[in-house]
Order: structure tokens, then C-alpha cells, then sequence
């Protein structure tokens, strides 16, 4: 059933994305994630870079479930509304799929992210992250 569904949201999200760009003093750079009208997921291509930080904001409800598959070699966190860098969801520990039913309603940061030698890097590193929310 999950893999139905996650199949369906993105391929109807083929060409949802991200509008507007904002670069925090932190250095992090954050985007708004927009599902184009009537569609519940979005599919992002972007690349990150050395130690930079991209956080990917969306709003859902409470009771929603939210689906994130990223493809790749970076990390992702989950950090629900009003978090002040606490995380539900470690990438680094957690593995690149994250399903779950959310706690609260408000925004939720999806936090990308390198580690080890590719943080110390100045490549550039492609990936694709998938975003649902559904219910």
C-alpha cells in the first residue's frame, strides 16, 4: 500500500517543487516545498555542497502521514514545528525513508545534509528527494 502510494504521489508531483529561496545567518539555505494544485507530493532534484546546509519547509496537520525518500549520498533530519534543531527522523542513523504519522500541526524542516569526507568536500553532490503528505 505504501509503495503504491509513494509511486502515485510522485509521479502525479513529477514537476512540483520549491518556490523562493531564503539564506538564513546561519549559512543555511531554506526553500519552500509547493505542491502544484490538487497534487499531495513534490519532487525536488537540487545538489548540495561541502558543509552546506538546505532545509526544505512544508506545513501539514497533525494526524497527517508524511512520506520523504531521498536518493543519493546526503543525509536528511526531520525537524518538526518549533524545533530549535531537535530532530524526529535522523538520516544518518535512520537510513533515506522516512514514513510517518505526524505529531503536531505546523511547518516541518526537511534538513539536508553531508557528512565525512563529502562535508569536507567542495564537490557538488546531486540528489532527489521526494516529499508526500497524505490523510
Amino acid at each position: 500500500m505504501r509503495k503504491a502510494w509513494l509511486a502515485a504521489v510522485c509521479a502525479s508531483a513529477l514537476f512540483g517543487g520549491i518556490a523562493g529561496v531564503a539564506q538564513a545567518a546561519d549559512g543555511i539555505k531554506t526553500q519552500q516545498v509547493q505542491f502544484k494544485k490538487g497534487e499531495s507530493g513534490a519532487t525536488i532534484n537540487s545538489t548540495i555542497q561541502g558543509s552546506q546546509t538546505l532545509d526544505y519547509k512544508l506545513t501539514a496537520n497533525k494526524g497527517q502521514s508524511m512520506v520523504v525518500i531521498l536518493t543519493g549520498k546526503p543525509y536528511f533530519n526531520i525537524l518538526p514545528p518549533g524545533s530549535k534543531g531537535e530532530a524526529i527522523f535522523v538520516g544518518s542513523r535512520d537510513g533515506n525513508n522516512f514514513e510517518a504519522t505526524l505529531p503536531a500541526k505546523g511547518t516541518y524542516t526537511i534538513r539536508v545534509y553531508q557528512m565525512g569526507a563529502a562535508e569536507s568536500s567542495k564537490a557538488k553532490t546531486s540528489f532527489k528527494l521526494e516529499v508526500g503528505i497524505s490523510g
